[in-house]
């Protein structure tokens, strides 16, 4: 069962990465559908050569570790064909498609009600009966074809609680976008609810100095009262600003290590600010 844990905490630590690095995007998405893939294949190896101590250890896995993974997989490639197959229209048509996109999952929803219900409100009592590969019962549940084919890495409903957790997924990724496009209509800016910035600002001092000022920015509690992550700071700037920061903890790391002038940009913005307000006052 180690084996498997660490395969799991492997799985969300490369698809978090992926998504604090970098934009949404065709290939991205491939990147990450490629990553469930592999996970999924290396735990169905694993599932063979292991016996789980116990039904729990064996309902976790199949309750728990492997709907995870394999909702991640069918959430990246639903947003894979959702980018590849959006209409390039306006605004208005877009948002219908995306609600009709909306109604299909409240439809798959409606379907396996009970289950979906069963799962959103942590149901246990059935657990035996859906999570374990050795159910008694399992001709009768509408299971597709791939778990009766493979007794060891399916149960009778693991398939359906990854489409759960993909589903909400999903919901909340189509609200969004749905979102995004409210904000543009209406002319703001709202970075919340906004993941792709849409910016013509280009950030043309150097890295290093945009780094400076996010760092001067979080210390001095100018964004929320300072109670903000810097890497979503940078993060933030980074779209703004169309620019790519990388491994910006070396980047401080040389700022501090600097000579008598540390804050060398903030000290240039400080003097041109007071430039230009001395020449106002001069006219």
């Amino acid at each position: 069962m180690k084996r498997i844990l660490l395969l799991f905490e492997q799985h969300n630590v490369r698809q978090k990465d992926i998504v604090l690095k970098e934009k949404i995007s065709i290939d991205i998405l491939k990147e990450q559908i490629e990553i469930s893939k592999d996970t999924l294949q290396k735990l169905k190896v694993s599932i063979r050569n292991i016996n789980f101590k116990n039904n729990s250890e064996e309902i976790y896995f199949f309750k728990q570790i492997k709907p995870n993974i394999y909702a991640d997989f069918i959430f990246y490639t639903e947003q894979l064909r959702y980018l590849i197959s959006k209409p390039n229209t306006t605004n208005s048509i877009l948002k219908n498609y995306i609600k009709n996109e909306l109604k299909k999952i409240e439809g798959k929803k409606r379907k396996n009600i009970k289950f979906y219900r069963y799962i959103k409100q942590k149901g246990f009592n059935l657990d035996n009966c859906y999570f374990l590969r050795e159910n008694k019962q399992l001709e009768v549940f509408d299971i597709d074809l791939s778990a009766s084919l493979d007794n060891e890495f399916y149960t009778s409903h693991d398939t359906l609680a990854a489409e759960v957790i993909a589903y909400e997924l999903l919901t909340n990724f189509y609200k969004k976008e749905i979102k995004i496009i409210s904000n543009l209509e209406e002319g703001r800016f709202d970075t919340k609810h906004n993941d792709e910035i849409n910016s013509n600002l280009n950030w043309t001092s150097s890295k290093t100095d945009l780094v400076e000022l996010i760092y001067a920015l979080k210390v001095s509690g100018a964004i929320n009262g300072g109670a903000v992550n810097i890497k979503e700071l940078i993060e933030t700037a980074s779209k703004l600003f169309n620019i790519n920061i990388s491994n910006f903890y070396k980047t401080y790391s040389e700022i501090k290590n600097r000579g008598k002038e540390r804050t060398k940009f903030l000290n240039t913005l400080v003097n041109n600010l007071k430039t230009k307000l001395e020449y106002d006052d001069s006219l």
